[in-house]
C-alpha cells in the first residue's frame, strides 16, 4: 500500500531514491519517448512508493529555464570558423527557445567526450552537436539520462537533425546558370571530409541541370580534391584548359579560392569564366567581386533547433525527426 506522505514529496527526492537525474524523473513520469520502458517502470514504482504527486497543470513556458549544451567540433578543426558564425548559432538558438530562457554551455568535442562529467554538475535539458557527429557511446549516455539531442547540419541515423537543404541550394544555382544562358562546360568543385554535404549538393546540381537543359555528367564533371589547399593555380588552369567555363564551388570558401586563382590567370569574371559558391559563410562578406551563392543562414538553422527543443521539452509535443531548412539565392557579380 502506498505510504501517505506527511509532507510534499519533490521530484528531486524521487530522483535521489531512484538513483537517476531529475530530468530523467520528469521525462519518465511525463511519458517521454526518450526514456526506456525499464527505467520508466522503475521511476514510477519509486514515485508511487514515496507518495509523489505529479502536478497536472502545464508549466508556463515563459517561466522555463532550459540548460543546453552546445558541443562544437574538435578544437583542431579551426577552419570551421571560415564556414560558420558561432555567434549566429548562439543567437539563433536563444531566439528559437523563446519564451524560455536559455542557459547555454559551450563545449568542444573530444575523442573521450563525457556528456555528464559530474554527477552533481546540474541538470542538462538538451545537447546540440554542431557540424559533427557524436559517437554512439555519447548518444547512448544522453538517451539513458533522458536529455534531448539534436544534431545540426549533419546526418546521424536515429537522431533528430536540423540541416540545410543542400540539394535545393544547388538546384537554385543550376537554375540561375541556366537563366544566364549556360549550356555546359561546368565543373563542380569540392574536397574530401564533407561527404554528406558533397553528395547532396552534387545531386541537387545534377537535378537542376537536367531541368534547365545544361549538359552535366557527374562522373566526368566533378572535381574532388583532398583539401581546399589543393586548388592551386596550376590545377585550376588545367581545368580551364580542358574547357571549363563555369566553376561551381561546393561552398563559399572553394568559390573564393577559385576566384583568386582565376584572377591570377588574368581571366575576367564573369566575362571569361563564371564562379559560384554556397552557404553565405563569414568570408562571403569580404569577397570582391561579390560571389553568387545561396544564403543558408546559420541563425535560421539554429533558430529551428531551438524551436524543436522548445516544442519537445516545454510544450511536450513531438518534434520532427528531420527538418530541412531551405536557403535563398544570392545573385552576385560572378555569374
Amino acid at each position: 500500500m502506498m505510504q501517505k506522505p506527511h509532507k510534499k514529496v519533490t521530484m528531486s527526492e524521487v530522483a535521489l531514491k531512484a538513483q537517476v537525474s531529475k530530468a530523467t524523473v520528469s521525462r519518465a513520469l511525463g511519458g517521454s519517448s526518450l526514456i526506456g520502458n525499464e527505467v520508466r517502470a522503475h521511476v514510477e514504482k519509486v514515485a508511487e512508493a514515496l507518495g509523489y504527486v505529479r502536478k497536472t497543470q502545464r508549466r508556463h513556458a515563459e517561466r522555463s529555464i532550459l540548460t543546453v549544451k552546445v558541443v562544437l567540433p574538435p578544437g583542431k578543426e579551426t577552419s570551421m570558423q571560415l564556414f560558420y558564425s558561432f555567434r549566429s548559432l548562439l543567437d539563433g538558438l536563444r531566439d528559437g527557445l523563446k519564451p524560455s530562457v536559455a542557459n547555454v554551455i559551450v563545449e568542444t568535442y573530444q575523442n573521450h567526450y563525457q556528456p555528464f562529467p559530474h554527477k552533481k554538475g546540474g541538470e542538462i535539458d538538451a545537447f546540440v552537436f554542431a557540424f559533427h557527429r557524436p559517437s554512439s557511446r555519447v548518444l547512448a549516455e544522453i538517451q539513458e539520462r533522458g536529455a534531448s539531442c539534436v544534431v545540426l547540419n549533419r546526418i546521424v541515423r536515429g537522431v533528430r537533425q536540423v540541416v540545410s537543404d543542400h540539394r535545393d541550394a544547388l538546384y537554385q544555382i543550376a537554375t540561375h546558370l541556366g537563366e544566364r544562358g549556360v549550356k555546359g562546360n561546368c565543373c563542380f568543385v569540392g574536397y574530401r571530409g564533407i561527404e554528406d554535404v558533397w553528395r547532396a549538393r552534387v545531386q541537387g546540381f545534377v537535378e537542376g541541370c537536367e531541368a534547365s537543359g545544361i549538359e552535366f555528367e557527374k562522373e566526368r564533371d566533378c572535381w574532388l580534391v583532398s583539401s581546399p589547399e589543393d586548388l592551386t593555380i596550376e590545377a585550376v588552369k588545367a581545368q580551364y584548359d580542358l574547357g571549363v567555363r563555369n566553376f561551381i564551388g561546393v561552398n563559399d570558401v572553394v568559390g573564393i579560392i577559385l576566384m583568386q586563382q582565376l584572377r591570377r590567370l588574368d581571366l575576367r569574371i564573369p566575362e571569361d569564366v563564371r564562379v559560384t559558391g554556397c552557404d553565405r559563410s563569414p568570408v562571403y562578406e569580404i569577397t570582391y567581386p561579390r560571389l553568387t551563392s545561396v544564403d543558408l543562414s546559420m541563425k535560421s538553422l539554429a533558430r529551428e533547433v531551438g524551436r524543436s527543443l522548445q516544442c519537445e521539452i516545454v510544450e511536450k509535443e513531438k518534434a520532427k525527426n528531420v527538418l530541412l531548412v531551405k536557403g535563398a539565392l544570392l545573385i552576385g557579380e560572378t555569374t
